[in-house]
């Protein structure tokens, strides 16, 4: 089927969130006068992950965590600085190191492999869309470098709305005055895209970056490991 719409996730599907997140705890301990070790970054980035997934923010099928997205979300920024004033004593410089840290993580985000040569041939036959779950001036400036390249972006805080919620995928489709068989979401969420675009009718490729197995049930029309597969299949 030809599709007139092509709509991609964001952090982990067209740009690197761990990689911008580590420039961010740099970033953060710079404020603080400090010089931070290859260490002391990995384990604030490993104090992260696991701090996401304790505050529920994986969890984005159930209603409730839905409605507390973006307050988890901040809350997740201020733990994360308190793990890292706990573990390496930030002291009075916490207030900038945590500045620094939301400053770093809205700057330009490092794309993906094969992001900037993929969507940009895609670009020359389909309308790109980004619909992405995250803080609206946040991600704004994570995608300011391929911003040019997508019609729209839909995120998560100014729409009032999470993936994988129906309501975020009807506004979206509403939005682009299309219907869901015209559109193909592409994302590495199982959890928000792929079930989002399943729970719409919408069809979608599942950008598998780590070789999970496929979940019994769970619709895709293909599954990638890398960006770049996406111009052979389309």
């Amino acid at each position: 089927m030809q599709y007139d719409y092509l709509i991609f996730d964001a952090d982990h599907t067209v740009i690197d969130f761990d990689a911008d997140e580590r420039r961010a705890f740099r970033a953060a301990f710079a404020a603080a006068g400090m010089q931070a070790s290859a260490d002391m970054v990995e384990a604030c980035w490993a104090f992260s992950a696991k701090n996401w997934g304790m505050l529920g923010l994986n969890d984005v099928h159930l209603p409730e965590l839905r409605r507390r997205y973006h307050e988890l979300y901040h809350t997740h920024v201020r733990e994360i600085m308190r793990f890292a004033d706990t573990m390496y004593g930030l002291g009075e410089k916490r207030e900038a190191a945590e500045r620094a840290f939301e400053e770093a993580l809205a700057l330009a985000a490092h794309p993906v492999e094969g992001a900037v040569q993929t969507l940009t041939a895609l670009a020359q036959r389909y309308r790109l869309c980004i619909a992405t779950n995250g803080l609206a001036a946040m991600q704004a400036g994570r995608l300011s470098q391929l911003a040019p390249i997508f019609e729209r972006v839909f995120v998560s805080e100014e729409m009032g709305l999470v993936k994988p919620d129906a309501a975020f995928f009807a506004h979206m489709l509403r939005a682009l005055g299309t219907t869901a068989d015209r559109c193909l979401m592409i994302g590495d969420s199982l959890a928000s895209d792929i079930a989002g675009a399943n729970g719409a009718g919408m069809d979608c490729i599942w950008f598998n970056r780590r070789g999970a197995p496929l979940p019994q049930g769970v619709r895709v029309k293909a599954v990638i490991t890398q960006l770049a597969q996406l111009k052979q299949l389309l």
